[in-house]
């Protein structure tokens, strides 16, 4: 996958091997939207008010997916730990689907390489002095 706004490449082919590292690792939020909690609910066969005590939150005035806490380790509260994947993946909110072309990295990828293995320079990119 290409988005040549980008300095970089994305082969989601890395995300089979790789164990979650997007989905996993630091307290952060998931922003998510009122009609994606009700696609999620619904694909859980859950009402969207009981999904919504069970799996987000109000963080100042947004909706974010909520995180389980395991041996130190902050975990999206749909990563499936022994599959090393997300439980929803085709029903994921628009945040996890854009990842890792986030404007964030754009002018700055440096970290995102190191954490993602699915993303590379792109070679059109290299040797390029901006």
């Amino acid at each position: 996958m290409d988005n040549h706004d980008f300095p970089y490449h994305f082969d989601h082919n890395a995300c089979k091997s790789c164990g979650g590292h997007c989905c996993r690792g630091r307290a952060g939020y998931v922003w998510t939207s009122t009609a994606e909690l009700e696609k999620m609910a619904a694909a859980m066969k859950m009402a969207t008010p009981l999904f919504f005590k069970q799996y987000a939150r109000r963080v100042q005035g947004r909706l974010s997916l909520r995180e389980r806490v395991i041996n130190g380790e902050y975990l999206c509260c749909f990563f499936d730990l022994s599959a090393r994947r997300c439980a929803i993946y085709e029903f994921r909110p628009e945040q996890c689907r854009t990842f890792p072309f986030w404007d964030i990295f754009k002018e700055e990828p440096r970290e995102l390489f190191d954490e993602c293995p699915g993303v590379s320079l792109r070679i059109d990119n290299i040797g390029s002095t901006g």
